[in-house]
């Protein structure tokens, strides 16, 4: 009798293994991906440093100075 009581435990402890292993990955790939998306947003709303800016106004307003033909 003690014999089958250790295997029916050893047996849930294992099926509690697999289900904690299945449960944590799931929520590993949720979260990787709701910081996929998030990274995503992120870069899509940068901004230039000001510098930067003025270097890309002063570009922008030499390729429409450019003398035609």
């Amino acid at each position: 009798m003690l014999k089958i009581v250790l295997i029916i435990m050893v047996v849930l402890a294992a099926a509690l293994i697999i289900f904690l292993i299945v449960q944590s990955s799931k929520l590993l790939r949720k979260a990787q991906k709701e910081q996929a998306l998030e990274k995503s947003k992120q870069q899509q709303e940068y901004q230039l440093h000001p510098e930067l800016v003025k270097q890309k106004q002063k570009q922008d307003q030499a390729k429409t100075k450019k003398p035609s033909k």
